[in-house]
């Protein structure tokens, strides 16, 4: 069974737990669903066999969530994956923000507006700059989805 690319559940110790496999570093890690989540995570019918995508991954009213945060593997804890995307006119991706705070895009308008408007912002947490880019950006018409942990 594997979770996603690089997670493999060796075993399922119930209905909250799972050895789970790092499949980047070969190590075994006890993965366990966090109380907040597992109501989404009984909706989504917890573990599915089969899913590509990663299985403690869920989406919720603010964006995306590990359900098994505090105990994910040492792959999932070392990736910097998406933060943050962005979308114009609905499902159109108009870019990413990677890593702490870098855009990725090829969309001119967007990198033009990130550069006016938002590369200078000097805001030093990251929650709060989350919701100030997810402010501005929305206001110039644009879609945000957060991604949280």
């Amino acid at each position: 069974m594997v979770s996603g690319r690089h997670i493999r559940i060796e075993r399922k110790l119930g209905e909250r737990d799972y050895y789970c496999r790092d499949l980047v570093s070969g190590n075994l890690a006890v993965t366990h669903v966090e109380s907040p989540y597992l109501p989404v995570f009984r909706e989504k019918g917890g573990y599915l066999e089969g899913d590509d995508q990663c299985h403690f991954l869920i989406r919720t009213t603010d964006g995306y969530a590990c359900v098994v945060y505090n105990s994910r593997p040492v792959s999932c804890r070392e990736f910097k994956c998406c933060r943050m995307r962005i979308y114009r006119g609905g499902k159109n991706l108009a870019g990413t923000i990677k890593g702490r705070r870098s855009l990725s895009t090829t969309d001119p308008d967007l990198e033009k507006f990130w550069n006016d408007r938002i590369r200078l912002l000097r805001i030093d947490e990251d929650g709060q700059w989350d919701m100030k880019v997810k402010t501005l950006l929305e206001d110039a018409g644009y879609n945000v989805e957060l991604y949280t942990s």
